[in-house]
């Protein structure tokens, strides 16, 4: 792809011919396109209408939005790119290093004008294609320019720096390995500006190559760990927090207030998972004392309580017994509790999870889940009910 084929595929005969493909039979629609275009054009109609389908599992308007592959995959979702965007909210001029195809810079230029860089001239011409598609070219300024070079204006009082954690087609999950290392924030960083960098969700951010302050916030959206991101010099009081949204609601957790030493104990009436990111963010001990539970292990992320709290940084199950782990003993009493199909989860257990389920499940009965864990050093397994709501009060 080239910025020139870009524009060729935002002419009206390209875009006529976009709606006409089938992204699921690459040949045959390969082949009738090449009877009207060039190789060159017929495989950028047929990339961009496949990289679309796949668009719209991140962007309500997806189908409409520029990309290639590769920029795609690390592109956020579009809620998690809202719910950053909205914490620049009040400052007066961004900077989004590498901003690729624009996948946050959609959601930045909603909060306040922006400097758009990159080095790669394809996916700036797709960037300003987005941007024009969303109506806020008015809102954005362009600039070709390697990053690492690149002299911020003084006006620019936030920085999103989202650096390159793909290559080949492959993950890269340490930081040392991003492109371009995080190293070089050191030299964005002044007084009254804050730098936002997004990272893959399982950065280790005990290891970071930066200079204090710096706060670290995880976010999970749908139950599912979205990104890490390492907020640099910001005005805030805590120094790790856990976002979960949903399509419509955002809960937090911070570490604001240090958490008193949470005690352990049996699993009690009720078992609870912590959201993925309220345990990245190193949180269990706050979730625990916010909703008044307990550890059933001192290295183990999982909580307990006699009585059900609810909370949206947790999903929880209703205990029915507690057994130390022996597979003949576990079958014998899911057969005595009349289950169905068992679901098992685990955590500290060696336990292959999906042999143990097949060995586990009948056809016939209620569905029940089974923790494989650790309780006091004990490798133990959980039989639970959920997961749990409580009962609706009737109406009068």
């Amino acid at each position: 792809m080239t910025p020139e084929l870009v524009a060729w595929l935002r002419c009206a005969e390209a875009q006529a011919h976009l709606a006409t493909i089938d992204p699921n039979q690459h040949l045959l629609s390969m082949s009738l396109l090449r009877r009207q275009f060039t190789n060159a054009q017929a495989a950028a109609l047929f990339e961009l209408a496949f990289v679309r389908q796949l668009a719209t599992r991140k962007f309500p308007d997806g189908a409409q939005l520029w990309f290639t592959r590769e920029a795609l995959e690390q592109a956020s979702h579009s809620r998690v790119a809202l719910h950053r965007a909205a914490q620049f909210a009040g400052r007066y001029h961004i900077a989004d290093l590498c901003c690729g195809c624009g996948s946050d810079l959609l959601a930045l230029a909603t909060q306040v004008a922006c400097i758009a860089v990159d080095s790669d001239p394809t996916r700036l011409a797709m960037a300003q294609a987005n941007i024009a598609q969303r109506g806020l070219s008015d809102r954005v300024s362009w600039i070709e320019a390697d990053v690492t070079t690149y002299t911020l204006p003084d006006s620019v009082d936030a920085v999103f720096f989202d650096p390159g954690r793909r290559s080949g087609g492959r993950r890269m999950f340490h930081h040392s390995d991003y492109q371009p290392p995080l190293t070089i924030a050191t030299h964005w960083r002044r007084t009254g500006r804050i730098i936002a960098i997004k990272c893959a969700p399982g950065l280790d951010y005990f290891d970071l190559p930066l200079a204090p302050p710096f706060a670290i916030e995880c976010v999970s959206f749908a139950g599912e760990l979205r990104e890490t991101v390492v907020w640099l010099d910001v005005p805030w009081s805590w120094q790790r927090r856990a976002s979960v949204l949903s399509a419509t609601t955002t809960h937090q957790i911070d570490d604001t207030a240090p958490a008193d030493a949470v005690t352990c104990c049996a699993p009690q009436a009720f078992f609870y998972e912590p959201d993925v990111a309220v345990i990245r963010a190193g949180l269990v001990q706050q979730l625990a004392q916010h909703i008044g539970a307990q550890m059933i292990d001192r290295q183990i992320a999982y909580l307990t309580s006699a009585d059900y709290h609810a909370t949206p940084f947790a999903r929880c199950w209703q205990v029915i017994e507690t057994l130390p782990f022996n597979e003949r003993i576990l079958k014998h009493t899911l057969r005595r509790l009349n289950a169905g199909v068992i679901t098992v989860k685990k955590r500290g257990s060696p336990v292959d999870t999906d042999a143990l389920t097949k060995r586990l499940s009948q056809p016939n009965g209620e569905p029940l889940v089974v923790v494989l864990t650790q309780v006091a050093d004990h490798h133990t397994a959980i039989i639970c009910r959920g997961p749990y709501h409580p009962p609706q009060e009737s109406m009068p």
